[in-house]
């Protein structure tokens, strides 16, 4: 009987762990994917141009990689996050910095 609570009690702290390693990701992967469609719809409004774009969409990249690399770990510590989140807040400065410029793509 114990050694039914003691396998119960393993599996809930493994299950616990990896829950919340994956979910540490999920907010800043949901700013990625906001960001994403701020620059698809930018591209289509014609408020970004194909090169402003491109330079958005690299950084885009930079930031997925580096989260990436910190998550082959399974999880982010507090520095990894706010890091990223750093990352996320410049790059969603210059969306918005490029989008509203001036310049559009007709």
């Amino acid at each position: 009987m114990p050694s039914r609570y003691l396998i119960a009690a393993a599996l809930i702290a493994i299950v616990g762990l990896t829950w919340t390693g994956t979910a540490t990701a999920g907010p800043i992967k949901n700013r990625m994917k906001n960001q994403h469609y701020r620059i698809k719809e930018g591209v289509a409004s014609g408020a970004l141009t194909n090169r402003e774009a491109r330079k958005l969409r690299r950084h885009q990249r930079q930031i997925r990689r580096m989260c990436d690399y910190f998550m082959a770990d399974g999880w982010l510590s507090r520095h990894e996050r706010r890091f990223l989140n750093r990352q996320l807040n410049r790059n969603s400065d210059r969306i918005y910095v490029l989008k509203h410029n001036r310049r559009y793509y007709h």
